[in-house]
C-alpha cells in the first residue's frame, strides 16, 4: 500500500519530525569542542509561516544579499508525482515574503534516508535506503513534464524572479541524465510560454581552479566532475562545488595572480571568465545530523576565524567577477545590459543541522551576513582596487 511522504516521514522518524528536532538533540558542542550553532532572532520557526520569510527578507536587503534559491523537490513517481515540501514556496507566492529575487533549484534526485545517520532500524524499505524514487519520463511528450512546467510558471513569472537575458534561472541540483529530456521540454514550454528559454545552471562537485590558493587540485577530489560537452549542451552554467575539507586549515580562496601585475594595476584580456558560478560554504557541522564521533566537520576552527575565511573567500570570488574583466564592464555598460550572470551562491541560508548558516546564531551571531556586506562594500569603495596586503 503506498504511503504518502508525511506517512514515511512520520513512520521513520517520528510524529511531526523536522530537522529542528535533530539540532534540539544535538549536544552543546561537537567532538572539538566548537559550539553548534543554533537560532537566536528567528528562532524554531515555521517556514510556512510569514513572519520568519519576511524577516528572512529583511535581513537580505539589510546585509546586502541579492537574492534567494529555494529547493525544488518534484517527482515523477507515477503512484505520488509532482511537488514536494512545497507549501512554504505556495506561501509565498500568497503573501509576497520573502520580499527580494529568487530562483528555484530543483532536486531531481530520489529521497534517501543518508541525509540522516539516526535511522529506525526496523524500517524496511522497497529499495534499500530509498523512500521515494525518481523517475524521468523517457518521451518529451509525456504530459507530466507540461504539468511540472505548469507549476512552476507561476514563479517564473513573478515579478522577483531572477532572469538572464530574460530567460528564468532554473537550476539542478546535480547532473541527473534522466533529467535531460525533461529540461529540454521545459525550455521549450518556457518560449511557448512567452520567455526567450529557460537559463539552466547545473551543480558539479568541481574545484576553483580561478581562486588560489585553497583551490589548487590537491586539496579537493582528484576526479571531479568535468564540464564536459554533454553538460554545456544541455546547461548554461555548472555551479561549483568544491570539497571544502581543506577549509579547516585556516586557510582561504584568493584574487588569482593573474588579474593584477606587480604594480597593481588590472591586465586586459589575458583569460575569459571562467564558466562556473563559485559555490561558497559558510561552515559546516553535521553533529545534529550524525553520530557525535562520526560527524563531518569542515569549520574546525573559532568562529571568529571561520567567518574571517568565509569573508575572505567570497571577497575573492566579488572581486574576480567585478573586477578582473574590464573590457567585459565595458561592453556591459556600452549594451545596458540590464540581466545579469555574474552569480556567487552560499551555501546556506538556514541549513541548521548541517551547520551552514547565514541566519543569526548563538554561535556566529550575524557576523555571516556582516561579511556578505562587507566584502561587497570593499569591492564598490575600492573601485577594484587591490586590496593591501596584511
Amino acid at each position: 500500500m503506498y504511503q504518502t511522504p508525511k506517512e514515511i516521514n512520520d513512520r521513520l522518524w517520528g510524529e511531526g519530525f523536522t530537522d529542528w528536532d535533530s539540532l534540539k538533540k544535538s549536544p552543546d558542542k561537537n567532538r572539538l569542542g566548537f559550539g553548534i550553532p543554533r537560532p537566536t532572532e528567528l528562532g524554531y520557526y515555521d517556514y510556512t509561516d510569514t513572519e520568519p520569510r519576511q524577516k528572512q527578507g529583511e535581513l537580505a536587503k539589510l546585509y546586502d544579499l541579492d537574492g534567494f534559491v529555494f529547493h525544488h523537490y518534484w517527482f515523477y513517481d507515477s503512484e505520488h508525482p509532482g511537488p514536494n515540501l512545497h507549501k512554504p514556496l505556495d506561501a509565498m507566492l500568497k503573501d509576497g515574503h520573502p520580499n527580494v529575487p529568487f530562483a528555484l533549484h530543483w532536486c531531481a534526485s530520489k529521497w534517501v534516508n543518508t541525509w540522516n545517520g539516526n535511522i529506525r532500524p526496523d524500517f524496511k524499505y522497497a529499495e534499500p535506503g530509498v523512500l521515494q524514487k525518481q523517475y524521468f519520463p523517457n518521451n518529451e511528450t509525456d504530459p507530466l513534464i507540461t504539468i511540472h512546467y505548469r507549476w512552476l510558471r507561476s514563479f517564473f513569472h513573478h515579478p522577483n524572479y531572477i532572469k538572464v537575458d530574460g530567460k528564468p534561472l532554473f537550476m539542478l541540483y546535480a547532473k541527473k541524465p534522466g533529467s535531460f529530456v525533461v529540461l529540454k521540454r521545459l525550455r521549450e514550454l518556457a518560449k511557448a510560454d512567452g520567455f526567450p528559454g529557460l537559463y539552466l545552471a547545473v551543480g558539479l562537485t568541481m574545484p576553483h581552479g580561478h581562486l588560489h590558493p585553497i583551490a589548487n587540485q590537491d586539496d579537493y577530489d582528484p576526479k571531479p566532475q568535468k564540464w564536459t560537452g554533454i553538460t554545456k549542451k544541455h546547461f548554461d552554467r555548472p555551479v561549483a562545488y568544491p570539497n571544502p575539507s581543506k577549509w579547516n586549515q585556516n586557510r582561504s580562496m584568493a584574487i588569482p595572480e593573474w588579474c593584477t601585475n606587480q604594480k597593481g594595476g588590472l591586465k586586459h584580456n589575458i583569460e575569459k571568465r571562467v564558466a562556473e558560478i563559485a559555490g561558497i560554504i559558510t561552515s559546516f557541522d553535521n553533529t545534529p545530523r550524525r553520530n557525535y564521533e562520526e560527524a563531518v566537520l569542515w569549520s574546525a576552527d573559532p568562529p571568529d576565524i571561520v567567518v574571517q575565511n568565509f569573508e575572505k573567500t567570497l571577497h575573492a570570488a566579488i572581486y574576480y567577477e567585478a573586477c578582473c574583466f574590464p573590457d567585459e564592464q565595458e561592453t556591459r555598460a556600452k549594451t545596458k545590459r540590464i540581466d545579469d550572470d555574474r552569480f556567487i551562491v552560499i551555501n546556506a541560508m538556514n541549513e541548521w543541522a548541517e551547520g551552514m548558516v547565514l541566519e543569526p546564531s548563538d554561535v556566529y551571531g550575524r557576523k555571516f551576513l556582516q561579511a556578505i556586506r562587507d566584502a561587497k562594500q570593499s569591492v564598490r569603495d575600492g573601485k577594484c582596487e587591490l586590496p593591501q596586503a596584511g
